[in-house]
C-alpha cells in the first residue's frame, strides 16, 4: 500500500513539478521589471501557493509512507525529489519570494506567511536529506 501511493505520488508530481517551476520563473522573470502591479503579483503568488500547497500533501504521503518501502528505486526517486526540493527549489522560492516582499512592502504579511510554510516543509523533509 506504501509503495502504490508513493507512486501515485510520483506520477502526479511530474505536472506539479513543472506547474510549480513555470509558476516560479513567471514570478522571477516578473520581478526583474522596474516597476511591478501589486494585483499582477498577488495573481502570481497564489498560483505558486496552490503549487506548493499540492507539493505539501504529496511530500506528508512521501514522508509517511517511504519507512515502509521496499522497492529501493522507487525510494530513492522519492528521496532524490525530496533532496531537489530541500536543496533547489525552495530556495529558489524562497529567494523570489523574498525579493518581491522588498518590491512591494504591502504584501509582507502574505509572503511571510509563504515563507513559513517553506519552513514548515523543509522541516517536514530535512530528516530524509542525503
Amino acid at each position: 500500500m506504501s509503495e502504490n501511493e508513493i507512486r501515485r505520488v510520483l506520477l502526479y508530481f511530474e505536472q506539479v513539478v513543472e506547474e510549480h517551476h513555470v509558476n516560479l520563473d513567471e514570478l522571477e522573470n516578473y520581478l526583474e521589471l522596474p516597476i511591478i502591479n501589486t494585483e499582477k503579483l498577488e495573481v502570481l503568488l497564489r498560483r505558486l501557493r496552490r503549487t506548493r500547497r499540492e507539493l505539501l500533501n504529496g511530500i506528508k504521503i512521501i514522508v509517511d509512507n517511504i519507512d515502509n518501502v521496499k522497492d529501493e528505486k522507487l525510494k530513492e526517486e522519492a528521496l532524490g525529489l525530496m533532496n531537489y526540493f530541500y536543496i533547489v527549489g525552495f530556495n529558489d522560492e524562497e529567494n523570489a519570494l523574498k525579493k518581491a516582499m522588498n518590491k512591494d512592502n504591502s504584501l509582507s504579511e502574505i509572503i511571510n506567511s509563504d515563507l513559513d510554510m517553506l519552513n514548515k516543509i523543509r522541516s517536514m523533509i530535512v530528516k530524509f536529506i542525503f
